[in-house]
């Protein structure tokens, strides 16, 4: 009976020893999940952290399935070539489109959000739909999806040299653009972070609500499947309805 002690206190310490080494409890799973880095109020980068609603919906995604997220803020068409090379766990938020959908497990919606046109304050320009458009120039961010509407229609005159939203709202107040396009709170924030909000005007009516999604590489099934249950947990347990309430 002594030795069996002897050998038990033996085990414990050098298993005690070992957790010691390895630092203690086994590494927690960690998925690399690229996004835009700078696309608020839903992503944008804050000293040295990724915050905003959709960035804040993910993570409770991620903790919810069992795991931590590692934020990889890029400029948008970088996220696009990462998931493409299956160099990240997932990246978001993707407009949903049938080719993406065939490309990549695409796990949502996780939130809505609506595109609309901008033009300088006091326009005339009234659009009802794409056909409209037709002999304005029309800024846009090169590498976006904006929904079949406005990217399948020909005829229309699209300048695309803008990287983001704040050289979009910047053209359009200089008078490079007669139009821009894109989602309303992100033109809002950068109309006012750039002082040049009361020099535009959101057109009515919106032209689509737009349904946004986050992309998981088809190489990574258990990690699609465990993101969509968690999305589907975050729904019934209230707590996608709690994110989305404080970001109202």
């Amino acid at each position: 009976m002594r030795w069996r002690v002897i050998i038990a206190s033996v085990a414990a310490g050098l298993l005690f020893a070992c957790q010691i080494m390895s630092g203690g409890a086994a590494a927690a799973e960690v998925w690399r999940i690229a996004c835009d880095d700078n696309f608020p109020p839903y992503n944008f980068v804050d000293g040295d952290k990724v915050v905003g609603l959709d960035a804040e919906i993910v993570a409770a995604m991620v903790k919810q399935a069992g795991a931590e997220v590692d934020f990889e803020p890029q400029p948008w068409s970088r996220v696009q070539d990462m998931l493409e090379r299956g160099e990240v766990d997932a990246a978001f938020q993707f407009v949903g489109r049938p080719d993406r959908f065939e490309k990549y497990f695409m796990i949502g919606p996780h939130r809505m959000g609506q595109t609309v046109f901008a033009a300088r304050s006091g326009s005339t320009i009234a659009v009802r739909d794409v056909n409209d458009l037709r002999g304005y120039r029309i800024g846009a961010i090169r590498g976006y999806t904006y929904g079949p509407a406005f990217d399948d229609a020909t005829g229309l005159t699209r300048d695309t040299t803008a990287g983001d939203n704040l050289q979009l709202v910047r053209m359009l107040a200089a008078g490079r653009v007669d139009l821009i396009i894109g989602d309303r709170e992100a033109l809002s924030h950068f109309a006012r972070t750039a002082g040049l909000h009361a020099q535009l005007q959101m057109l009515q009516p919106v032209l689509s609500e737009v349904p946004r999604f986050i992309a998981v590489p088809r190489s990574k099934p258990a990690i699609a499947a465990r993101l969509d249950k968690a999305l589907v947990d975050l729904r019934r347990n209230g707590g996608l309805a709690e994110i989305l309430k404080r970001w109202e």
